[in-house]
């Protein structure tokens, strides 16, 4: 009896160790769920819900979600605070794909909304790293 759950834990380590190996993972597995197509028009909404929701799958799109950049810039520049700073996310973890909106961030780099200008930072750096690794945000460093 010993023997028999000693095999089967074996096997269950084998598989789990196989499905690790395999580069599945939850990231993986968001990212090909999100309909990168309707949270592209969900942007547009005028709902800000609507929008930020968007924002927030897109992100969980990772690279994946480049075909909404050009969709994103304008958000950048939206009233709510809020938009703002899930698009600048947004942007940011598409990753380098997302280099058209490199000025549109650059200039919401001095938002007066922290957070915003915090994501902003972040987004720059991993975006292109090479150019804004450097960077710092004065407004997240002061009182």
């Amino acid at each position: 009896m010993k023997k028999i759950f000693m095999v089967s834990l074996a096997s269950m380590f084998s598989i789990l160790g196989v499905a690790a190996l395999s580069g599945c993972s939850k990231e993986d597995a968001a990212a090909k769920k999100v309909d990168v197509s309707a949270m592209t028009e969900a942007l547009k909404s005028g709902d800000s819900e609507a929008r930020e929701n968007a924002c927030i799958e897109l992100a969980k799109a990772g690279p994946g979600a480049a075909p909404a950049v050009a969709a994103l810039i304008p958000l950048l520049k939206d009233n709510d605070a809020e938009i703002r700073r899930l698009a600048a996310y947004a942007l940011g973890e598409i990753g380098p794909q997302a280099k058209a909106a490199l000025p549109a961030l650059a200039e919401l780099a001095s938002d007066p909304e922290r957070r915003v200008a915090m994501q902003v930072v972040n987004s720059l750096r991993s975006i292109d790293p090479k150019n804004y690794s450097g960077l710092k945000n004065e407004t997240a460093t002061s009182p």
